[in-house]
C-alpha cells in the first residue's frame, strides 16, 4: 500500500483502518478502563435490586457498548509511524506542527484520527479544516484554512515528533 500524501487520502484510509499514535491508543484503552471503574462498578449493585431504576440499566448498557466500541476500534487499528522531521518533512498524522497564524501567533497542533483528537488540547482531528489544510504540507509552506469563522492562511514553521 502506498503512503497517503493528502488529507483526503488520510481520511479515506482512516475510514477503512483506524490509525492512532501510541499515546492515542493507550488513552483510548484508558478511557475504556475508566468507564469500567467509574461507571460500571457503581452501577453493578444497583442492577440487582428488586426495584431497580431502568435508567441505571440503560447507563450500564451504554457504558458496556462504549467499552466494546473502544476496544474493537483499538484492536482493529494500526499505530502511526513516527513522523519525519526537518526542513524536507511533510506533515503526516501524529506530527506535532508549529503553525504561524494569520495573526502572527505560533500554535502547535497534532493532526490525528478524530477519535484521538479529544485526548488533549494539542490534538486536532485530521478531518477538521486545519487538519485537512496541514496534511501533506511542508515546512515554510502556507496553507489556506477554510474555518467556520472564515478563510485564513497559516505558515508551517516546524514539524516535530
Amino acid at each position: 500500500m502506498s503512503h497517503p500524501t493528502s488529507a483526503t487520502e488520510y481520511v479515506s484510509l482512516a475510514k477503512r483502518v483506524p490509525a492512532f499514535t501510541a499515546v492515542g491508543r493507550a488513552a483510548l484503552l484508558e478511557r475504556a478502563d475508566k468507564l469500567r471503574t467509574d461507571v460500571l462498578e457503581p452501577l453493578r449493585p444497583l442492577l440487582i435490586e428488586p426495584e431497580r431504576d431502568e435508567r441505571d440499566v440503560a447507563a450500564f448498557e451504554r457504558a458496556i457498548a462504549e467499552i466494546e466500541r473502544l476496544e474493537a476500534l483499538v484492536a482493529s487499528s494500526v499505530e502511526l509511524a513516527a513522523p519525519r522531521t526537518g526542513r524536507n518533512a511533510v506533515v503526516t498524522p501524529g506530527a506535532l506542527v508549529e503553525v504561524r497564524t494569520h495573526e502572527g501567533d505560533l500554535v502547535s497542533v497534532r493532526p490525528v484520527h478524530p477519535e484521538e483528537a479529544t485526548i488533549d488540547d494539542q490534538r486536532i482531528s485530521w478531518d477538521s479544516p486545519l487538519g485537512r489544510a496541514l496534511l501533506g504540507a511542508r515546512v515554510g509552506e502556507c496553507v489556506e484554512v477554510a474555518s467556520p469563522s472564515g478563510r485564513w492562511v497559516g505558515e508551517v514553521v516546524r514539524i516535530r515528533r
